[in-house]
């Protein structure tokens, strides 16, 4: 299976969400030691409501870092999930826990495997 946006569980959703998030910070913090993955993920899955308001907060500071391309880019991503949400959820029970990591999961499969886009210098060559 590869990523579904149009999967219409909430605990998908808030996993790209987290994908995304963990990637706007990597984006923003080249080398950092430990990404919103290792202090969130298992809050975030199991008590989104407690967790996603924070590290959203904290987010919009790794969005300002980005050059221009990239904020658009994430802002664009972030809300297109967001747009499939009706807020958090103040707990997932298991099932909705292995959905959010397979949301997750797929999340970062498709930022990885995404061909980017070719540059003005490699176009006019």
């Amino acid at each position: 299976m590869s990523l579904d946006p149009d999967r219409p569980e909430p605990a998908y959703q808030l996993g790209r969400l987290f994908a995304e998030l963990e990637k706007t910070q990597e984006d923003a913090l080249p080398g950092i030691n430990a990404t919103i993955k290792d202090r969130y993920f298992g809050a975030a899955s199991a008590t989104p409501a407690s967790v996603f308001p924070r590290i959203i907060r904290g987010s919009q500071h790794h969005i300002g870092k980005l050059e221009y391309r990239s904020k658009i880019h994430r802002e664009k991503q972030i809300q297109e999930i967001c747009g499939r949400l009706n807020g958090f959820p103040s707990h997932l029970n298991l099932n909705d826990q292995g959905l959010f990591a397979l949301g997750y999961y797929h999340q970062r499969q498709a930022i990885f495997t995404k061909t980017a886009a070719p540059d003005d210098a490699a176009v006019n060559a």
